[in-house]
């Protein structure tokens, strides 16, 4: 077990031949870093993980994630949309957040992570692979507490501003979909 470092375009996950990736830096009164789209088109076969809502495809041909890297900031954001479907938010809790010029960005896993479930519910998940992280050595009791500080205050945020969330991420999207990005 280790912190690991992980890029904005996924390419841990899958290869170019997968998936194509745009990317770009975006500030606005809302978010400021790095927002990237994958979207998949070349999978073998549907990507289907296991859930607390039970299996669930994540990818398949045509899916898109839309990736936010905040910059400065301890999570990242991955929505998955299905033709004009937003049915799936994840955000990664990270230690740090390293954002290009172009908007790529690299982020550093804190182990933590905050579901959407369908019902639009926030919801905090891996805490038992944090709390291993912490008792093995891998990270100090100040990055634990960053964390979970984290994970409450990204879980308060979709209680009060859900609505808010989902319209930047539609309006985000657009910003691919109309030509104006930097491909990668």
């Amino acid at each position: 077990m280790e912190i690991k470092k992980k890029h904005l375009d996924r390419r841990e996950w899958y290869t170019d031949a997968e998936r194509n990736y745009s990317c770009l830096y975006h500030r606005d009164e809302y978010f400021q870093g790095g927002i990237g789209l994958i979207t998949f088109t070349g999978l073998a076969k549907p990507d289907i993980v296991d859930t607390v809502e039970g299996p669930f495809c994540i990818a398949d041909q045509g899916y898109q994630w839309l990736e936010l890297a905040p910059e400065n900031g301890h999570f990242v954001l991955t929505a998955m949309f299905h033709d004009e479907q937003l049915f799936q938010q994840y955000i990664d809790i990270t230690l740090m957040n390293d954002v290009a010029e172009n908007g790529d960005a690299v982020f550093f896993d804190l182990f933590l992570d905050v579901v959407i479930l369908t019902d639009g519910t926030p919801r905090i998940v891996d805490s038992e692979e944090l709390d291993a992280a912490l008792s093995g050595g891998i990270i100090t009791r100040k990055e634990y507490d960053l964390a979970t500080h984290t994970a409450k205050r990204v879980v308060d945020l979709y209680h009060s501003e859900d609505r808010l969330i989902r319209q930047k991420l539609y309006e985000y999207r657009a910003f691919f979909n109309h030509g104006s990005n930097t491909s990668k």
